[in-house]
């Protein structure tokens, strides 16, 4: 049976590729991954994530690991660390700068949600 009606189409989801670097040894790893997702949908973004698990000094130098979590939104890191950096090690616990001036050991969501939108639109992070 055929309707008058038209059908609306929604556009597909904007969609981003994120390789999810992490190491066991930092505890906030899981809590990470679920910040990613929450600021995923936040955003209105679909996700193709790649967790990879750091596990030598030598994988951590390769990817030039700077701590655990790191987020790479389409291979750029958001958070770009400033200052001299520290040896990557796989076993290294990532600092990221708080609302506030403090530190905490992941992002805060809306920093989170707009790294997601601004990797959508094609920005370099600031």
């Amino acid at each position: 049976m055929r309707h008058g009606g038209t059908i609306a189409r929604v556009p597909p989801p904007d969609r981003i590729r994120v390789t999810y670097l992490f190491s066991r040894s930092c505890p906030s790893h899981e809590e990470g991954l679920a910040l990613l997702r929450d600021a995923a949908s936040a955003a209105g973004v679909a996700l193709d994530v790649a967790e990879v698990e750091v596990t030598t000094d030598a994988e951590a130098r390769e990817r030039a690991f700077t701590g655990s979590p790191t987020y790479l939104l389409d291979g750029r890191d958001p958070f770009p660390q400033e200052g001299p950096g520290h040896a990557p090690v796989h076993d290294a616990c990532r600092a990221y700068a708080r609302p506030g001036g403090r530190i905490g050991p992941l992002p805060h969501l809306d920093d989170l949600v707009a790294a997601v939108r601004d990797a959508v639109a094609g920005k370099a992070p600031a």
